[in-house]
């Protein structure tokens, strides 16, 4: 029974939303590039991330609380990363820190991913996961509570996306808020990609994927 639980729990985070549930509506929001469900309009705040190297980048959360649900965005902008590094390096002649930069980037998945499973919890799936080819992580928890957590983290033009929904025990995953996550480009258009076994990523410009 346990493992009927697990099986559901991934299936269901697995399955595309196709359409919309009353009361959802489509957010997005052009200076970061995404488009993402939400029960309402999110509630926005900004605030100073501090990175796995110890750097601070302008970060932002979109959320929505409301009957013992929370649903958030977090995004990071990593844009001036290698500026901040460079400015460090001016001031301490310190080589290796020209490098940091990339591995904040790089490694803020598996830096983010790591908090998520120190909170606790049983991790019922932790595997990867992609939306339009944009690869990331989805990460499900069962809290020490009996609420539980669905967690999807991607990175993509130098931002990090992490969306979370959590729900009291009972509820049902939250697909139509986790798979509807998208990335625009300067256009305003969203973007799906070409996957290599390699990792190359070419972007797609046929039928309704428009360039």
């Amino acid at each position: 029974m346990r493992n009927l639980k697990i099986i559901l729990k991934i299936l269901i985070v697995a399955i595309p939303a196709t359409s919309y549930s009353q009361g959802w509506i489509l957010y997005t929001d052009q200076e970061h590039h995404f488009i993402i469900n939400f029960t309402r309009e999110p509630d926005i705040q900004n605030f100073e991330y501090t990175s796995e190297y110890g750097a601070t980048y302008p970060g932002r959360t979109y959320s929505v609380e409301e009957n013992g649900r929370l649903l958030s965005l977090m995004v990071i902008d990593f844009r001036d990363g290698e500026e901040k590094y460079a400015e460090l390096i001016d001031k301490t002649d310190d080589a290796p820190l020209s490098s940091l930069w990339l591995y904040d980037q790089r490694g803020s998945i598996a830096f983010e991913a790591s908090k998520l499973r120190q909170r606790g919890g049983e991790i019922l799936y932790d595997n990867w996961h992609h939306i339009d080819l944009v690869e990331g992580l989805n990460i499900v928890i069962e809290n020490i509570n009996g609420s539980s957590t669905y967690a999807g983290l991607y990175l993509h033009s130098n931002r990090l996306y992490m969306m979370e929904a959590t729900v009291p025990a009972g509820f049902p995953p939250q697909s139509l808020f986790q798979q509807s996550l998208g990335f625009l480009d300067d256009e305003g258009r969203r973007i799906r990609y070409r996957l290599t076994p390699e990792g190359e990523r070419t972007r797609l410009c046929t039928g309704q994927w428009v360039c």
